[in-house]
Protein backbone atom coordinates (compact mmCIF):
# COMPACT_ATOMS: atom_id res chain seq x y z
CA UNK A 1 0.00 0.00 0.00
CA UNK A 2 1.39 3.40 -0.92
CA UNK A 3 0.98 6.47 1.22
CA UNK A 4 -1.27 7.95 -1.49
CA UNK A 5 -4.05 5.60 -0.42
CA UNK A 6 -3.86 6.29 3.31
CA UNK A 7 -6.99 7.50 5.10
CA UNK A 8 -5.85 9.90 7.81
CA UNK A 9 -8.33 10.63 10.60
CA UNK A 10 -7.42 13.81 12.46
CA UNK A 11 -9.23 14.43 15.74
CA UNK A 12 -9.28 18.08 16.75
CA UNK A 13 -9.62 21.16 14.58
CA UNK A 14 -7.12 23.47 16.25
CA UNK A 15 -3.93 24.65 14.57
CA UNK A 16 -2.25 21.27 14.98
CA UNK A 17 -5.19 19.32 13.60
CA UNK A 18 -5.82 21.67 10.70
CA UNK A 19 -2.14 21.74 9.76
CA UNK A 20 -1.87 17.95 9.92
CA UNK A 21 -4.99 17.50 7.78
CA UNK A 22 -3.80 20.07 5.23
CA UNK A 23 -0.26 18.69 4.99
CA UNK A 24 -1.50 15.11 4.58
CA UNK A 25 -3.95 16.23 1.88
CA UNK A 26 -1.26 18.19 0.04
CA UNK A 27 0.94 15.08 0.11
CA UNK A 28 -1.69 12.93 -1.60
CA UNK A 29 -3.45 11.33 1.36
CA UNK A 30 -7.15 11.45 2.20
CA UNK A 31 -7.60 13.63 5.30
CA UNK A 32 -10.71 13.41 7.47
CA UNK A 33 -10.88 16.04 10.20
CA UNK A 34 -13.25 15.30 13.10
CA UNK A 35 -14.20 18.17 15.41
CA UNK A 36 -16.83 18.55 18.14
CA UNK A 37 -17.43 22.21 17.33
CA UNK A 38 -19.59 23.41 14.46
CA UNK A 39 -16.92 25.10 12.35
CA UNK A 40 -14.03 27.53 12.47
CA UNK A 41 -13.28 28.77 15.96
CA UNK A 42 -13.75 32.51 16.46
CA UNK A 43 -12.75 32.43 20.11
CA UNK A 44 -9.36 33.20 21.60
CA UNK A 45 -7.23 36.24 22.07
CA UNK A 46 -3.57 36.58 21.14
CA UNK A 47 -1.39 34.09 19.32
CA UNK A 48 1.94 34.29 17.57
CA UNK A 49 3.98 32.24 15.15
CA UNK A 50 7.69 32.59 14.50
CA UNK A 51 9.32 31.22 11.31
CA UNK A 52 9.73 27.66 12.61
CA UNK A 53 5.93 27.41 12.51
CA UNK A 54 4.97 30.29 10.25
CA UNK A 55 7.05 29.16 7.30
CA UNK A 56 4.85 26.08 7.00
CA UNK A 57 1.90 28.39 6.34
CA UNK A 58 4.04 30.40 3.92
CA UNK A 59 4.59 27.25 1.86
CA UNK A 60 0.88 26.93 1.10
CA UNK A 61 -0.83 28.32 -2.02
CA UNK A 62 2.30 30.12 -3.28
CA UNK A 63 2.41 32.35 -0.20
CA UNK A 64 -1.23 33.41 -0.32
CA UNK A 65 -2.07 31.97 3.12
CA UNK A 66 0.94 33.64 4.71
CA UNK A 67 -0.06 36.97 3.17
CA UNK A 68 -3.58 36.63 4.55
CA UNK A 69 -2.31 35.77 8.03
CA UNK A 70 0.03 38.75 7.96
CA UNK A 71 -2.73 41.12 6.88
CA UNK A 72 -4.97 39.95 9.73
CA UNK A 73 -2.61 40.78 12.58
CA UNK A 74 0.29 42.87 13.82
CA UNK A 75 2.14 44.01 10.70
CA UNK A 76 3.05 47.64 11.32
CA UNK A 77 5.09 47.43 14.53
CA UNK A 78 8.64 48.71 14.65
CA UNK A 79 9.85 47.45 18.02
CA UNK A 80 8.97 45.66 21.22
CA UNK A 81 9.47 48.11 24.09
CA UNK A 82 10.35 46.89 27.60
CA UNK A 83 9.35 48.56 30.88
CA UNK A 84 9.60 47.62 34.53
CA UNK A 85 6.72 47.69 37.00
CA UNK A 86 7.48 51.34 37.79
CA UNK A 87 6.95 52.11 34.11
CA UNK A 88 10.62 52.95 33.61
CA UNK A 89 11.78 52.36 30.06
CA UNK A 90 14.41 49.62 29.98
CA UNK A 91 15.17 48.84 26.34
CA UNK A 92 13.68 48.09 22.94
CA UNK A 93 14.09 45.05 20.77
CA UNK A 94 13.32 44.74 17.08
CA UNK A 95 9.88 43.54 16.12
CA UNK A 96 10.45 40.16 14.42
CA UNK A 97 9.11 41.28 11.06
CA UNK A 98 12.04 43.69 10.89
CA UNK A 99 14.40 40.68 11.03
CA UNK A 100 12.46 38.12 8.98
CA UNK A 101 10.77 38.77 5.67
CA UNK A 102 8.33 35.90 6.12
CA UNK A 103 6.90 33.46 8.62
CA UNK A 104 6.13 35.83 11.52
CA UNK A 105 2.49 36.27 12.47
CA UNK A 106 0.84 37.73 15.56
CA UNK A 107 -2.78 38.60 16.07
CA UNK A 108 -6.22 37.36 16.99
CA UNK A 109 -6.36 33.58 17.25
CA UNK A 110 -9.86 33.38 15.80
CA UNK A 111 -8.99 35.40 12.71
CA UNK A 112 -5.92 33.29 11.96
CA UNK A 113 -7.78 30.05 12.62
CA UNK A 114 -10.49 31.01 10.12
CA UNK A 115 -7.91 31.65 7.38
CA UNK A 116 -6.37 28.20 7.82
CA UNK A 117 -9.77 26.54 8.18
CA UNK A 118 -10.93 28.06 4.89
CA UNK A 119 -7.79 26.82 3.15
CA UNK A 120 -8.43 23.29 4.41
CA UNK A 121 -11.90 23.40 2.86
CA UNK A 122 -10.51 24.88 -0.36
CA UNK A 123 -8.09 22.00 -0.96
CA UNK A 124 -10.66 19.34 -0.16
CA UNK A 125 -9.99 18.18 3.39
CA UNK A 126 -13.05 16.18 4.45
CA UNK A 127 -14.59 18.04 7.40
CA UNK A 128 -16.71 16.22 9.97
CA UNK A 129 -17.96 18.91 12.37
CA UNK A 130 -20.39 18.54 15.27
CA UNK A 131 -18.90 15.08 15.75
CA UNK A 132 -17.78 14.25 19.29
CA UNK A 133 -15.34 11.36 19.62
CA UNK A 134 -16.11 9.10 22.59
CA UNK A 135 -13.62 6.29 22.00
CA UNK A 136 -10.74 5.20 19.82
CA UNK A 137 -10.37 1.97 17.86
CA UNK A 138 -6.88 0.51 17.60
CA UNK A 139 -7.04 -3.17 16.69
CA UNK A 140 -5.82 -5.33 13.83
CA UNK A 141 -9.32 -5.15 12.37
CA UNK A 142 -10.25 -1.51 12.94
CA UNK A 143 -8.45 1.79 13.34
CA UNK A 144 -10.60 4.83 13.83
CA UNK A 145 -12.98 6.55 16.19
CA UNK A 146 -16.43 5.99 17.64
CA UNK A 147 -18.70 9.03 17.75
CA UNK A 148 -21.27 10.01 20.36
CA UNK A 149 -24.09 8.75 18.14
CA UNK A 150 -22.49 5.31 17.96
CA UNK A 151 -21.27 5.59 14.39
CA UNK A 152 -17.68 4.91 13.39
CA UNK A 153 -15.16 6.64 11.17
CA UNK A 154 -12.45 4.21 10.07
CA UNK A 155 -9.09 4.79 8.47
CA UNK A 156 -5.48 3.70 8.44
CA UNK A 157 -4.23 5.97 11.19
CA UNK A 158 -5.68 8.38 13.73
CA UNK A 159 -3.84 11.58 14.65
CA UNK A 160 -5.16 12.74 18.01
CA UNK A 161 -4.74 16.52 18.03
CA UNK A 162 -7.21 16.91 20.87
CA UNK A 163 -5.26 19.16 23.20
CA UNK A 164 -4.45 18.95 26.92
CA UNK A 165 -7.69 17.17 27.83
CA UNK A 166 -6.82 14.32 25.50
CA UNK A 167 -9.21 11.39 25.39
CA UNK A 168 -6.74 9.51 23.22
CA UNK A 169 -3.95 9.88 25.77
CA UNK A 170 -6.22 8.48 28.45
CA UNK A 171 -7.72 5.60 26.45
CA UNK A 172 -4.77 4.44 24.37
CA UNK A 173 -1.83 5.19 26.64
CA UNK A 174 -3.66 4.77 29.95
CA UNK A 175 -2.37 8.16 31.01
CA UNK A 176 -4.93 10.15 33.02
CA UNK A 177 -5.24 13.83 32.31
CA UNK A 178 -2.52 15.61 34.25
CA UNK A 179 -3.77 18.65 36.08
CA UNK A 180 -0.59 19.54 37.89
CA UNK A 181 -0.50 23.28 38.36
CA UNK A 182 2.60 24.84 36.81
CA UNK A 183 2.56 27.55 39.47
CA UNK A 184 1.60 30.22 36.96
CA UNK A 185 -1.33 31.11 34.74
CA UNK A 186 -2.13 33.80 32.19
CA UNK A 187 -4.91 36.36 32.18
CA UNK A 188 -5.74 37.01 28.52
CA UNK A 189 -8.07 39.39 26.69
CA UNK A 190 -8.86 40.58 23.18
CA UNK A 191 -11.32 43.31 22.21
CA UNK A 192 -11.94 46.12 19.78
CA UNK A 193 -10.64 49.54 20.77
CA UNK A 194 -13.37 52.00 21.67
CA UNK A 195 -13.45 55.79 21.60
CA UNK A 196 -13.22 55.63 25.39
CA UNK A 197 -9.79 54.05 25.08
CA UNK A 198 -8.66 56.50 22.40
CA UNK A 199 -9.57 59.43 24.64
CA UNK A 200 -8.11 58.01 27.86
CA UNK A 201 -4.93 59.99 28.65
CA UNK A 202 -3.25 56.86 30.04
CA UNK A 203 -4.05 54.74 27.00
CA UNK A 204 -4.18 56.96 23.95
CA UNK A 205 -0.43 56.63 23.30
CA UNK A 206 -1.02 52.92 22.71
CA UNK A 207 -3.42 53.67 19.86
CA UNK A 208 -1.81 54.77 16.61
CA UNK A 209 -3.49 54.32 13.21
CA UNK A 210 -0.08 54.41 11.54
CA UNK A 211 1.90 52.06 13.80
CA UNK A 212 1.07 48.90 15.74
CA UNK A 213 2.20 49.12 19.37
CA UNK A 214 3.85 46.21 21.18
CA UNK A 215 4.96 46.67 24.79
CA UNK A 216 6.15 44.46 27.61
CA UNK A 217 6.22 45.07 31.39
CA UNK A 218 8.01 42.94 33.97
CA UNK A 219 7.95 42.88 37.77
CA UNK A 220 8.24 40.45 40.64
CA UNK A 221 6.14 37.37 39.85
CA UNK A 222 4.31 39.18 37.06
CA UNK A 223 4.93 40.09 33.43
CA UNK A 224 2.64 41.12 30.62
CA UNK A 225 2.25 42.33 27.05
CA UNK A 226 -0.08 44.88 25.50
CA UNK A 227 -0.52 44.86 21.73
CA UNK A 228 -2.61 47.15 19.55
CA UNK A 229 -2.93 46.71 15.78
CA UNK A 230 -5.22 46.95 12.77
CA UNK A 231 -4.73 50.71 12.49
CA UNK A 232 -5.47 51.16 16.17
CA UNK A 233 -8.71 49.18 16.14
CA UNK A 234 -7.76 45.94 17.93
CA UNK A 235 -6.20 45.38 21.35
CA UNK A 236 -5.01 42.31 23.23
CA UNK A 237 -3.13 41.85 26.45
CA UNK A 238 -1.73 38.91 28.39
CA UNK A 239 -0.51 38.86 31.98
CA UNK A 240 1.44 35.91 33.41
CA UNK A 241 0.90 35.62 37.16
CA UNK A 242 1.48 33.34 40.12
CA UNK A 243 -1.29 30.79 40.49
CA UNK A 244 -1.75 28.12 43.14
CA UNK A 245 -5.39 27.28 42.53
CA UNK A 246 -6.43 23.72 41.76
CA UNK A 247 -7.10 23.04 38.10
CA UNK A 248 -10.73 22.06 37.79
CA UNK A 249 -12.67 20.85 34.80
CA UNK A 250 -11.07 23.24 32.35
CA UNK A 251 -7.65 24.65 31.56
CA UNK A 252 -9.34 27.88 30.49
CA UNK A 253 -11.71 29.73 32.81
CA UNK A 254 -13.52 33.07 32.76
CA UNK A 255 -11.26 35.70 34.25
CA UNK A 256 -12.18 37.94 37.17
CA UNK A 257 -11.23 41.60 36.84
CA UNK A 258 -10.94 41.97 40.62
CA UNK A 259 -8.34 39.19 40.66
CA UNK A 260 -6.35 40.89 37.91
CA UNK A 261 -6.46 44.18 39.81
CA UNK A 262 -5.01 42.52 42.91
CA UNK A 263 -2.06 41.14 40.99
CA UNK A 264 -1.41 44.49 39.33
CA UNK A 265 -1.55 46.31 42.65
CA UNK A 266 0.72 43.84 44.41
CA UNK A 267 3.35 44.09 41.68
CA UNK A 268 3.05 47.88 41.51
CA UNK A 269 2.22 47.88 37.82
CA UNK A 270 1.59 51.31 36.26
CA UNK A 271 -1.69 53.10 35.66
CA UNK A 272 -1.63 52.03 32.02
CA UNK A 273 -2.53 48.53 33.14
CA UNK A 274 -5.21 49.43 35.65
CA UNK A 275 -6.87 51.75 33.15
CA UNK A 276 -6.75 49.12 30.42
CA UNK A 277 -8.31 46.61 32.80
CA UNK A 278 -11.19 49.01 33.47
CA UNK A 279 -12.12 49.21 29.79
CA UNK A 280 -11.62 45.50 29.10
CA UNK A 281 -15.02 43.83 28.60
CA UNK A 282 -15.45 41.31 31.42
CA UNK A 283 -16.78 38.76 28.94
CA UNK A 284 -13.50 38.86 26.99
CA UNK A 285 -11.23 38.05 29.94
CA UNK A 286 -9.85 34.52 30.35
CA UNK A 287 -7.72 32.88 33.04
CA UNK A 288 -5.64 30.33 31.17
CA UNK A 289 -3.80 27.64 33.13
CA UNK A 290 -1.36 26.40 30.51
CA UNK A 291 1.95 28.25 30.41
CA UNK A 292 4.22 26.42 27.98
CA UNK A 293 6.62 27.93 25.51
CA UNK A 294 6.12 27.87 21.74
CA UNK A 295 2.89 25.86 21.98
CA UNK A 296 1.41 26.88 18.62
CA UNK A 297 4.68 26.64 16.70
CA UNK A 298 5.53 23.26 18.19
CA UNK A 299 2.06 22.03 17.24
CA UNK A 300 2.69 23.07 13.64
CA UNK A 301 6.12 21.42 13.67
CA UNK A 302 4.49 18.23 14.98
CA UNK A 303 1.81 18.34 12.30
CA UNK A 304 4.05 18.80 9.28
CA UNK A 305 6.54 16.25 10.60
CA UNK A 306 3.97 13.48 11.02
CA UNK A 307 2.59 14.21 7.53
CA UNK A 308 6.06 13.82 6.01
CA UNK A 309 6.67 10.61 7.94
CA UNK A 310 3.39 9.16 6.69
CA UNK A 311 4.21 10.20 3.14
CA UNK A 312 7.65 8.60 3.23
CA UNK A 313 6.57 5.43 5.02
CA UNK A 314 5.22 3.65 1.95
CA UNK A 315 1.99 2.95 3.78
CA UNK A 316 3.65 1.56 6.93
CA UNK A 317 1.89 3.78 9.45
CA UNK A 318 3.48 2.13 12.49
CA UNK A 319 6.92 2.89 11.11
CA UNK A 320 5.85 6.46 10.33
CA UNK A 321 4.66 7.10 13.87
CA UNK A 322 7.77 5.63 15.47
CA UNK A 323 10.03 7.77 13.31
CA UNK A 324 7.87 10.82 14.04
CA UNK A 325 8.37 10.27 17.77
CA UNK A 326 12.13 10.04 17.35
CA UNK A 327 12.26 13.24 15.32
CA UNK A 328 10.13 15.26 17.72
CA UNK A 329 10.54 13.99 21.28
CA UNK A 330 13.65 15.78 22.54
CA UNK A 331 13.10 19.06 20.70
CA UNK A 332 9.49 19.44 21.76
CA UNK A 333 10.22 18.51 25.37
CA UNK A 334 13.15 20.89 25.79
CA UNK A 335 11.34 23.83 24.20
CA UNK A 336 8.17 23.40 26.24
CA UNK A 337 10.18 23.11 29.44
CA UNK A 338 12.01 26.32 28.55
CA UNK A 339 9.04 28.27 29.88
CA UNK A 340 10.23 27.48 33.40
CA UNK A 341 13.65 29.04 32.78
CA UNK A 342 12.02 32.07 31.19
CA UNK A 343 9.64 32.70 34.08
CA UNK A 344 12.38 32.36 36.66
CA UNK A 345 14.52 34.93 34.87
CA UNK A 346 11.65 37.38 34.44
CA UNK A 347 10.09 37.06 37.86
CA UNK A 348 13.02 36.63 40.23
CA UNK A 349 15.06 39.71 39.34
CA UNK A 350 14.65 43.40 40.04
CA UNK A 351 14.58 45.03 36.64
CA UNK A 352 16.05 48.45 37.20
CA UNK A 353 17.51 50.67 34.51
CA UNK A 354 20.99 50.12 35.94
CA UNK A 355 20.56 46.34 36.07
CA UNK A 356 19.55 46.15 32.40
CA UNK A 357 22.39 48.48 31.45
CA UNK A 358 24.81 46.15 33.25
CA UNK A 359 23.25 43.02 31.70
CA UNK A 360 22.09 44.24 28.28
CA UNK A 361 21.18 40.80 26.95
CA UNK A 362 19.36 39.60 30.04
CA UNK A 363 15.91 40.99 29.31
CA UNK A 364 15.04 39.32 26.05
CA UNK A 365 12.50 37.01 24.54
CA UNK A 366 14.35 33.66 24.48
CA UNK A 367 13.76 32.88 20.84
CA UNK A 368 17.15 31.55 19.91
CA UNK A 369 18.04 30.78 16.33
CA UNK A 370 18.00 27.02 16.98
CA UNK A 371 14.30 27.44 17.84
CA UNK A 372 12.87 30.01 15.46
CA UNK A 373 15.04 29.25 12.43
CA UNK A 374 14.37 25.53 12.57
CA UNK A 375 13.08 24.04 9.31
CA UNK A 376 10.76 21.22 10.39
CA UNK A 377 10.10 20.13 6.80
CA UNK A 378 13.79 19.74 5.92
CA UNK A 379 14.53 18.16 9.28
CA UNK A 380 11.93 15.45 8.75
CA UNK A 381 12.94 14.78 5.16
CA UNK A 382 16.65 14.62 6.03
CA UNK A 383 16.27 12.29 9.00
CA UNK A 384 13.45 9.93 8.08
CA UNK A 385 15.51 7.27 6.30
CA UNK A 386 18.19 6.70 8.94
CA UNK A 387 15.68 6.78 11.80
CA UNK A 388 13.46 4.33 9.90
CA UNK A 389 16.49 2.06 9.58
CA UNK A 390 17.02 2.30 13.35
CA UNK A 391 13.42 1.26 13.93
CA UNK A 392 13.57 -1.64 11.48
CA UNK A 393 16.78 -3.06 12.93
CA UNK A 394 15.46 -2.80 16.48
CA UNK A 395 18.04 -0.35 17.79
CA UNK A 396 17.82 -0.31 21.58
CA UNK A 397 17.75 2.61 23.99
CA UNK A 398 15.48 5.04 25.77
CA UNK A 399 13.40 7.42 23.69
CA UNK A 400 15.76 10.22 24.73
CA UNK A 401 18.69 8.21 23.35
CA UNK A 402 16.92 7.10 20.17
CA UNK A 403 15.45 10.50 19.30
CA UNK A 404 17.24 13.33 17.53
CA UNK A 405 18.96 15.86 19.82
CA UNK A 406 16.85 18.86 20.80
CA UNK A 407 19.22 21.23 19.03
CA UNK A 408 20.41 23.20 22.05
CA UNK A 409 19.15 24.34 25.46
CA UNK A 410 18.17 27.40 27.49
CA UNK A 411 21.42 27.80 29.44
CA UNK A 412 21.94 31.23 27.88
CA UNK A 413 18.84 32.46 29.72
CA UNK A 414 20.81 32.70 32.97
CA UNK A 415 21.98 36.17 33.95
CA UNK A 416 25.54 34.84 34.13
CA UNK A 417 25.43 33.64 30.53
CA UNK A 418 23.20 36.31 29.03
CA UNK A 419 26.12 38.31 27.70
CA UNK A 420 27.26 35.37 25.60
CA UNK A 421 23.85 34.71 24.08
CA UNK A 422 23.84 37.49 21.54
CA UNK A 423 25.10 35.53 18.55
CA UNK A 424 22.49 32.82 18.89
CA UNK A 425 19.63 35.11 19.83
CA UNK A 426 17.12 36.48 17.38
CA UNK A 427 15.57 38.82 19.95
CA UNK A 428 11.89 38.47 19.17
CA UNK A 429 8.71 39.28 20.99
CA UNK A 430 6.51 36.48 22.25
CA UNK A 431 2.84 36.43 23.06
CA UNK A 432 1.04 33.18 23.32
CA UNK A 433 3.66 31.19 25.16
CA UNK A 434 5.28 33.22 27.88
Amino acid sequence: MSSDNLRIIVVGGGFCGLTAAIECKLRGMHSILVEAYSGASSHGDLLDFTPNGGNVFESWANGRIGAALNASGVNAAKSLDYYNSQNEYLRSGPWPQTKFSKGVFAGHRGAMHEIIYNYAIEIGVEMQFNKRVVSYLDTDQERGVVLADGSKILGDVVLACDGPKSLAREQLLNLPESRVNSGYAIFRAFFEISDEIRQNPHLKELVDPEEDKTRFWVGRDLHGFIYTWNKGRDCAWVLTHLDDADIGESWSLPGNKEDVAKYLEKAGFPTTWSELLKVTPASRLTDYKLVWRQGACQAVEDAVTVAICLQKSGGDVELALQVFERIRFNRSHVIHQGSISTRDIYHKNDWTVDFVREHPNSLIMPFFSWIVCHDAIKNAEDNFDHLAADVKCGKQGTIQELALPAGSNYDAMSIENAGSAEDGLVGLGAIGSV
